[in-house]
């Protein structure tokens, strides 16, 4: 099936929301997701496997160049919100990070072209967009460098093209991701349903 980006930004907000994180938070999902389908990635699929996993956790030690957490893998969105709230420019090193290629929407928006390098792996960025290059990313890395770099061969003027509206999403990921949304409306009660619509019960004499 084909989706409009709109309609993938409010399936991921809605089923990020449904796997229990915040607003704020769904919101940085969502732009993330968004950012990966208009730069030609199966973003919808990432999404799935992203809130399936519910043991990765925000870098501790941000100050310095090595960026890790004691407890496990790091979560790939609030590192990439804390790169983006810091404005990184020097060499940054990750130990363990969970699908780093959710890291590539909030690295884009660095004022620097950087690059994102793991083991036989390297991503480019620049300018809000991805040299699509790379089109795989492993499900985590051990060790990944963030750097910035003069390389833009890659990008062949990506930034002057138009962006496509829609984008493919298999039937079975958008419904499991709507399984996810569901989890945030509300119980059907009793008395919500003397409330509802077409109930005809009224308050007035």
């Amino acid at each position: 099936m084909k989706v409009s980006f709109n309609e993938l930004k409010s399936m991921s907000k809605g089923a990020a929301r449904g796997a229990g994180f915040d607003w704020g938070y769904a919101e940085d999902i969502s732009f993330a997701v968004v950012w990966l389908a208009k730069n030609g990635y199966n973003s919808a699929t990432i999404l799935l496997t992203f809130l399936d996993n519910k043991t990765i956790y925000p870098p501790t030690n941000t100050n310095g160049n090595i960026w890790s957490n004691d407890k496990g893998d790091l979560d790939p969105i609030k590192t990439g919100v804390a790169l983006l709230d810091l404005n990184i420019s020097k060499t940054i090193v990750l130990q363990g990070i969970f699908l780093p290629l959710l890291l590539a929407p909030f690295i884009s928006q660095l004022e620097n072209t950087m690059a994102l390098e793991g083991n036989n792996f390297k991503l480019v960025t620049k300018n809000g967009f991805s040299d699509n290059k790379v089109k795989y990313l492993p499900l985590r890395a051990n060790v990944l460098k963030i750097s910035s770099t003069q390389e833009t061969q890659g990008f062949n003027k990506i930034e002057e093209n138009p962006l496509a509206k829609r984008c493919k999403v298999d039937n079975d990921v958008w419904n499991r991701l709507e399984e996810f949304t569901y989890r945030t409306y509300a119980p059907v009660t009793d008395e919500s349903r003397m409330l509802g619509a077409g109930s005809g019960l009224s308050d007035n004499d």
